[in-house]
């Protein structure tokens, strides 16, 4: 599990960076559900300004990992079924709509780099990095829309993402071997763009995002239930 000791942000100046580094927090755990963001003891800690740490809680609250409660002020979100739901009708708007489209050469040479950095982080069985470069990978499907607006929103929506993702990765324990788990998913929908079969990635990627919802809903309904036992 993640330390806030184990964190440093003396050379951070982005609220994006100091944001990123929150979402570790919250995805490992240190930052539970419910938890309220002291900003002063929270800004010592990781070292930072306290208007960074604003700054950065703003971004959070836009991806809802973070919400805002009247006299508790900002607090770690709690994911519910509603939440689940709605993200993934909004992920599979954008990466469905992105891999019908026909790519350029700097788009495939951008998916292709994607798929790359997947490939070669899988090796190190290391769940965060993997989750950062299958989300990555996603990005670049969702880039072949040529919108930077949307481009923009999905990295918004990845930030909400990479909790899912990391929550699935650990539970099914799939970062212990990713080549099977992760990497063999995602060759089919790279091989259809790379080979210009759109209905086919189209076919294949709706078949993916539909296995890790259902999978995301089970271990999400699960959570929930036993929370209240």
């Amino acid at each position: 599990m993640t330390e806030l000791a184990d964190i440093s942000l003396h050379r951070v100046s982005t609220a994006e960076a100091v944001a990123d580094a929150l979402v570790g927090l919250i995805v490992s755990g240190t930052l539970r559900a419910g938890e309220p963001l002291r900003e002063s003891s929270l800004a010592t800690k990781l070292g930072i300004s306290r208007n960074s740490l604003r700054e950065a809680i703003r971004l959070l609250e836009r991806s809802r990992l973070v919400k805002y409660e009247i006299h508790r002020g900002a607090i770690v979100s709690t994911p519910t079924l509603t939440d689940l739901e709605d993200l993934y009708r909004t992920r599979r708007q954008l990466e469905l709509a992105g891999v019908l489209q026909e790519p350029s050469e700097e788009q495939l040479a951008a998916i292709t780099a994607a798929f790359t950095e997947l490939q070669n982080t899988a090796t190190h069985q290391v769940a965060e990095p993997i989750v950062a470069a299958d989300l990555a990978l996603h990005q670049a499907i969702v880039d072949l829309l040529g919108s930077e607006r949307l481009s923009s929103f999905y990295r918004q929506i990845c930030k909400e993402l990479v909790f899912y993702f990391t929550v699935l990765s650990y539970t099914d324990e799939e970062y212990i071997d990713p080549e099977i788990s992760i990497v063999s998913r995602h060759q089919g929908i790279y091989d259809a763009i790379i080979s210009g079969d759109r209905e086919l990635a189209h076919a294949l990627l709706e078949q993916h995002i539909e296995e890790n919802h259902a999978r995301l809903r089970e271990i999400l309904t699960n959570r929930l239930e036993a929370e209240q036992e």
